[in-house]
Parts: structure tokens; sequence; C-alpha cells
């Protein structure tokens, strides 16, 4: 393992002996893998080399970015960051991608530093209930966000993507949660286990966020809710698509009146997302 220069306090390190699939390895990205290759009937899976998930690309070294347009052949790169966190650490060039910036969170700090103030739901005793409360805030702010990713899988699928936040657990995790869920995964034990992946993915950063965020005087007398908010557990995501379900009676529902999708846009997205192939998770 090596680290790459400190950034606002938060060094990343380079995580190397990551299950693959779903995990990839690029220089200075942290929680790389591929959303797909789980299995939705016994002759279906979601597709697999199509749509990608990570943490912040600020650290990536020029071989990183190169992996992503050589090896996973990255056309598109959808960062979900706040303009404060894209100013305070701005992304790397990926030359041979388009890089689109569409925030969850237009002009509020959703980094960890940010949501050490903003978020107090994510270091609550609640459990799976303050994540919740967080994980629809974010489906209610991002669904614009969210729309144009969902636009690039309806119109454009032979072009692989990358979407990102700074960890790629929450913002990162609702979007992945919500295509799996259209893709046709209803029972969320699969959806669980994906959100779950983060933990690994991030491996010694995780550990990194925590002792950088107990500098903050809000949150120095308060390491176990710190450590709380830096978890990626399966009960977060179940609950927070049950709170989804009752609001909007369901993710095709959500994504026609958060999003203004019709059925037929709705359709052309599952046909893009689903493959006949036998799963590899």
């Amino acid at each position: 393992m090596s680290t790459n220069s400190e950034d606002n306090g938060i060094s990343i390190p380079q995580i190397a002996g990551l299950a693959s699939p779903p995990f990839h390895h690029a220089e200075g990205i942290v929680n790389l893998r591929d959303l797909g290759g789980y299995a939705i009937s016994s002759t279906t899976s979601l597709r697999r080399n199509f749509l990608y998930r990570s943490a912040t690309l600020s650290r990536a070294t020029p071989a990183g970015a190169k992996t992503l347009v050589d090896r996973l052949g990255i056309t598109t790169i959808y960062d979900l960051r706040s303009n404060l966190e894209t100013v305070r650490s701005p992304s790397c060039d990926v030359p041979g991608t388009t890089r689109v910036h569409v925030p969850v969170f237009k002009d509020q700090d959703a980094s960890p530093d940010g949501l050490s103030l903003r978020y107090r739901d994510y270091t609550s005793p609640d459990g799976p209930v303050g994540f919740m409360r967080a994980y629809k805030e974010i489906m209610i702010r991002g669904a614009a966000a969210y729309r144009t990713i969902f636009e690039h899988i309806r119109d454009r699928p032979t072009e692989p993507l990358l979407f990102h936040c700074t960890g790629g657990k929450d913002r990162t995790g609702v979007f992945a949660a919500l295509v799996l869920r259209v893709a046709g995964f209803l029972d969320d034990e699969v959806i669980g286990r994906e959100y779950e992946l983060t933990e690994v993915g991030l491996g010694p950063l995780r550990q990194e966020f925590i002792t950088h965020l107990l500098n903050y005087p809000a949150l120095k007398d308060d390491p176990e809710g710190v450590a709380r908010m830096l978890t990626a557990k399966a009960p977060a995501i179940k609950a927070s698509l049950a709170w989804m379900d009752r609001t909007y009676g369901g993710v095709e529902e959500y994504m026609k009146t958060a999003m203004g999708f019709s059925d037929e846009d709705i359709r052309k997205i599952k046909k893009n997302l689903v493959v006949e192939e036998k799963a590899i998770l």
C-alpha cells in the first residue's frame, strides 16, 4: 500500500488486492468498482463494463487516469460533488473522457467535512433511521443530477461511464441503489451487499476520514458518532429504499415524479441495464 500526497488533511491510501470483480485497481483512485455482474434472474444479470463507481478522482495519478480510459473504456465521468468540493479538490484531468459536473447539493459542502456540520443524522445512534433521513434528502435534492446519468444510460448504451462523489459512499451509493432497483433487484439483498462493499473499498481511508473529522470542535467529543458516519451497512440503504417506496410507490414512480421520466424512458433504461448473461457475483 502506498499513500499519495495529502489534500485538506486527508491522505489517500492506495489499496491493493481487492477482489476483482467487482473492484478495479487504478493509481490514486479508491473504491473503484463495476456496478454490474449481479444476477437478476437465473438467465439475466446487470450489465458489466458499463457503469463504474468510485471515490474522488482528485488524487488520481496520470497512470490511474489512463487506466480508466484504456482498460475500462470510460468515456464520461459524472461528478456528484458540490461546487465547494470541486474547487477545494479539483478533479484530475482524464484525457479521452468528458467530465460532467452534476452536484447533488450545488452550493453546499457535502464532503465528510461538510457533513460533520450539516448531517447530524449520519452520526446519530438511530442507525438506519438516521441514514434514511439523510438519504431521503439526497434523493429529493439529487433528482436532477441523477436524471442526467440515467439519460446517459438511456441514450448512450455503448459509452461506459463513471459516477463518483468524495468517498463514493452516500451520493454515489444512493444512485447505485436506484440503478439496481430499476434494473429489477426488488428484494434489496443484493443492493445491501453491493452498498456494503464501500467499507472494503475505502479500506484505510475510512480511518483517515475519522481521524480528520475528530479535529472538528463539533465532533471531537463524539468518536463513536464519527465512526458511524463512515459506515456503509445494508440496513441503511434498505431503510432509504423503503422510504422511497412509501413516499413515491416504488423506483419507477420516483423516476417519473422526481425526474420527469416517461414509461418509455424507463423501459429503455431497463433494456440498457439488463443482459442475457450469467451472473459473476
